[in-house]
């Protein structure tokens, strides 16, 4: 396989474009005839050198990213990145131009997701939390043995924050098991969605209500992990459940941050 999980490995940028006022999306190539080696559902490891440390050693910031392409897709993979004034990697990326190479090590498994294991999954997400989200519903949607309901609500600041929407919509429309909610902090005024941050009214709505055969899945920035779910432990464990959550009686197994 094309990654490696002990050694860093160079990709080529192959291309990129801008997905929104603040997001680009990458595409980085690699020999089509070795499979990318990506489990759902996983992320990939990012380096980049940010200088060097008192002994002269290369000293090297490091992030987890979830690819938006297809696992098995051939030859290349695609990574959706939001470009913050003071993010040491995403600057890294920003100043990427085609043909440059990104270090990249992999894969991370986070969840091992496998067919039907629940009958109901639901998934909040904030922002670039979005990508794993994405990773499980396409692998349930491509496999037509696969019966799991999906709810999804995602959040973001304004309707341009609200990334991957087209593809989500087509998602929701051609696959009666996906549904998604959007709710955003500043509508326009045309804006038919949520509004405001996600509510317990929301969780109780358009999610699964607790039960075995339920699973909910959260990803975000801290504020919104806080708010829903709490964030993971300083140890990086799932940590304990409180927030929104916690108060619609949703336990420890049935819910997975990111």
């Amino acid at each position: 396989m094309a990654l490696n999980p002990n050694k860093w490995i160079e990709f080529k940028l192959q291309d990129k474009a801008q997905v929104s006022h603040n997001t680009q999306l990458f595409r980085f190539s690699f020999d089509p005839s070795v499979k990318l080696g990506l489990d759902i559902a996983s992320c990939l490891l990012t380096r980049a050198p940010i200088g060097e440390d008192a002994e002269g050693k290369k000293k090297y910031v490091v992030r987890p990213y979830t690819p938006i392409s297809d696992p098995d897709a051939k030859g290349y993979f695609d990574l959706m990145i939001k470009v913050y004034p003071e993010g040491k990697m995403s600057q890294h990326f920003a100043k990427l131009k085609p043909g440059d190479v990104l270090e990249v090590k992999g894969p991370i498994e986070k969840l091992r997701y496998s067919p039907n294991m629940k009958k109901h999954i639901g998934m909040i997400a904030g922002g670039s939390g979005i990508t794993p989200m994405l990773q499980i519903i396409e692998a349930i949607v491509k496999n037509p043995d696969d019966n799991t309901k999906v709810s999804l609500i995602y959040a973001n600041v304004s309707p341009d924050d609200i990334l991957l929407k087209k593809k989500l919509d087509v998602l929701a429309a051609s696959h009666p098991n996906v549904t998604v909610y959007y709710t955003v902090d500043n509508p326009t005024n045309d804006w038919v969605g949520g509004k405001g941050y996600i509510s317990k009214d929301m969780v109780v709505k358009g999610l699964p209500a607790p039960g075995d055969d339920t699973l909910i899945l959260v990803c975000g920035p801290p504020g919104m992990m806080e708010l829903v779910s709490g964030n993971k432990a300083k140890d990086y464990s799932q940590g304990e459940v409180s927030g929104l959550l916690k108060d619609v009686g949703y336990t420890e197994s049935m819910v997975y941050k990111f």
